[in-house]
């Protein structure tokens, strides 16, 4: 068995645990329904994120919009991001044991954070390859200087630019490593300001796009890293909390003992490298999260980013009896949770009190949007405005919106996203069917309070193994106060 035989197998049998749980019965989640909306409403942009993730689901959508076939691509991103990560640390590591590249994509792997992303189509999932392949491309054009180095990674710069803003921080790391690396002289050739340019050609979409909606992408990004609010301790170790959980004890506490040992021999060409990919989006999240909470997977780049070094460090202190423990503590965790997350989306089998299955986010959107069509359109037959779905809250919107496409879904309330873009802004005296989950129930008379009257229609409910799994409160609603 070789270590890239190994790799392969790892890949492989990952690959089929996703397209398994792919073809069980659980519907979208919020995020990939409204990913998959970005393919539905093709654009050039989007008000919260770059194109790229719209652009692939569209092509999936001229054969089916199916949930296994819209999670077929992040399935392949997620086998090809591995695939990157064991050439990666193959070339920066070529003297030691070829074994240290297995062990970077087995600490990958034991994230749940990169399961999860290898599963549900988000701007992470094609980030994260292309994020790989870059710092590989980067790392052989400061080695070698040859054209073709500098012009595949402009085009992997100007590609990651079209998946996610976090991109960014690819380019921070790469003038920061012509700088403490004295590649400057590179700068003479033509190559890399050939990549520059091609890379700036590649996001003339975003650009184009946020010109001509005043930059409405770059404001709301922006306000994620300015929020207007001190910042506090609490919120950011409730952050590291959810990094520890959604990165599992290997990759997370290994990966922050190997920062400090880099840091401390930060004139080693390779640790020095590393650091300089992996810390811009680690640091940049994690001092942000004292502002507000940050989500898991948004420094997802980042740890993949720093594997390579986390698997050099341990390999290295194996024989270390503490670092074993953690090792295979990471690994049995890590594996637990994959077969139970997999296994559940795959066949529903864990218990549950009714209305309270863990998973209930991911059904019953098309049978609440049927019924709900039904009332509406009965409302559409009584004098009044056109009557449309509502929900209540933007982060839900897009469940409704996709089993209910091509009709609008507004959003009743005073924030404006990509909802109103494609929906529109619901207007004073506006009627219609306001949509409200189980989990958003405490909400509902808030909702209310926003139309002049509010009369509940219908309740669906959503049974699994016998038993109410989540259930949606349909309210006949008119007169929005705008």
């Amino acid at each position: 068995m070789t270590p890239g035989r190994a790799a392969l197998l790892l890949v492989a049998f990952s690959s089929l645990l996703h397209l398994l749980a792919a073809g069980g019965g659980a519907g979208l989640s919020g995020d990939e329904a409204h990913y998959a909306l970005y393919g539905y409403h093709l654009d050039w942009s989007y008000f919260d994120h770059p194109p790229l993730v719209g652009w692939l689901q569209a092509l999936v959508l001229l054969f089916s919009s199916g949930e296994f076939a819209l999670r077929l691509w992040p399935v392949l991103l997620g086998a090809l991001a591995s695939l990157a990560l064991f050439r990666l640390t193959r070339e920066l590591y070529p003297e030691a044991s070829p074994w240290t590249a297995f062990a970077a994509v087995a600490l990958l792997h034991s994230a749940l954070a990169f399961q999860v992303l290898s599963l549900a189509m988000l701007p992470d999932s094609p980030l994260l390859p292309l994020g790989l392949a870059a710092a590989l491309f980067l790392h052989r054009a400061l080695a070698r200087g040859e054209a073709c180095d500098w012009l595949v990674l402009g085009a992997l710069f100007g590609l990651a630019g079209l998946a996610k803003y976090t991109a960014v921080t690819l380019a921070l790391s790469a003038v920061l490593l012509l700088a403490l690396g004295g590649h400057w002289a590179q700068l003479r050739r033509p190559w890399p300001w050939l990549a520059v340019g091609l890379a700036l050609l590649l996001i003339v979409p975003v650009l184009g796009w946020n010109w001509q909606h005043d930059w409405l992408s770059f404001d709301y990004q922006l306000g994620h890293g300015v929020p207007g609010r001190a910042w506090e301790p609490a919120r950011f170790l409730l952050s590291q909390a959810g990094q520890l959980l959604a990165y599992g004890p290997a990759l997370y506490l290994l990966g922050i003992v190997a920062v400090i040992d880099g840091l401390r021999r930060r004139r080693e060409p390779v640790k020095r490298h590393v650091l300089v990919l992996a810390l811009p989006p680690l640091l940049l999240f994690g001092w942000s999260s004292g502002f507000e909470p940050t989500l898991p997977h948004w420094t997802l780049l980042g740890w993949a980013l720093l594997t390579p070094l986390t698997a050099r460090w341990l390999l290295q202190h194996w024989p270390r009896r503490p670092v074993r423990i953690i090792a295979w503590s990471g690994a049995a965790y890590s594996l637990l949770l994959a077969l139970v997350l997999h296994s559940e989306l795959f066949a529903p089998w864990l218990p549950f009190a009714e209305n309270q299955y863990p998973f209930g986010d991911l059904y019953g959107w098309e049978q609440a949007v049927q019924r709900a069509e039904e009332v509406r359109e009965a409302m559409a037959q009584e004098p009044g405005p056109a009557p449309v779905l509502f929900a209540g809250n933007w982060s839900y919107a897009s469940h409704l919106a996709w089993p209910a496409r091509p009709r609008p879904v507004q959003v009743a309330d005073e924030r404006y996203d990509q909802n109103d873009l494609w929906f529109g802004t619901p207007q004073a005296g506006a009627r219609g069917v306001l949509v409200v989950p189980w989990q958003f129930r405490n909400d509902a008379a808030r909702w209310q309070q926003r139309f002049e009257q509010c009369a509940q229609a219908d309740v669906v409910s959503v049974v699994l193994r016998g038993t109410v799994a989540v259930s949606y409160t349909l309210y006949r609603c008119a007169g929005y106060r705008g």
